[in-house]
């Protein structure tokens, strides 16, 4: 297929689902999950089908657990995952990346598991330590930390393991100016530092 289509149809999707539950609903039924998962596999080497078949996966789960679960079942984690490994030096994708992590992971323990066993928190710590520099991607690689560790200390202490509490301090640090860089730090610094004894 044609890359160039392929990134439009990605960037559409992501736009018409955007903050909608509604069109998000109608573009899921229409087979969104499978056409997106298909085009990031089929153009897996382009950055541009790659940041918005990120993005667009980050819209339709938004707070909806039936269609985090189709997206899961449809292979969007290991087409994140593959994204992300890829296209490394990339800021559009690794802000993409996180955000489609941090929705597709928000409410269910499974899914979190899932996300880990598939590399998610070597990925997250990764991209956060080659985009140091940039906000938007400390806030949502922040946004999928405070997410994936919520409600599991094992989960927690592999992110900590990974040097995850430090990566996040400094970055608060770098961006100080910067209110979403801040807030969602705290939160993943907060949700680290919680011991559940579970």
């Amino acid at each position: 297929g044609n890359a160039y289509v392929a990134e439009c149809g990605c960037e559409a999707v992501a736009h018409l689902a955007h903050l909608s539950d509604g069109r998000s609903e109608q573009l899921m039924r229409a087979g969104a999950a499978a056409r997106i998962v298909a085009a990031l596999e089929a153009h897996a080497g382009n950055a541009y089908v790659a940041e918005y078949g990120c993005t667009a996966i980050s819209h339709l789960a938004h707070l909806s657990d039936g269609r985090s679960e189709q997206l899961m079942r449809a292979g969007a984690t290991a087409r994140i995952m593959a994204a992300l490994e890829m296209h490394a030096g990339n800021a559009g994708v690794a802000e993409g990346g996180c955000a489609a992590i941090a929705c597709l992971a928000r409410g269910s323990d499974g899914r979190c598991e899932q996300l880990m066993r598939a590399g998610a928190a070597t990925r997250i710590v990764a991209t956060m330590e080659a985009h140091a520099g940039h906000a938007s991607v400390a806030e949502q690689g922040c946004k999928a930390i405070t997410v994936l560790v919520r409600e599991s200390d094992g989960r927690r202490d592999t992110f900590k393991a990974m040097g995850a509490e430090e990566l996040v301090g400094a970055l608060a640090q770098r961006h100080s100016g910067d209110a979403c860089v801040q807030e969602a730090a705290e939160a993943a610094l907060d949700t680290m530092r919680l011991r559940l004894g579970r």
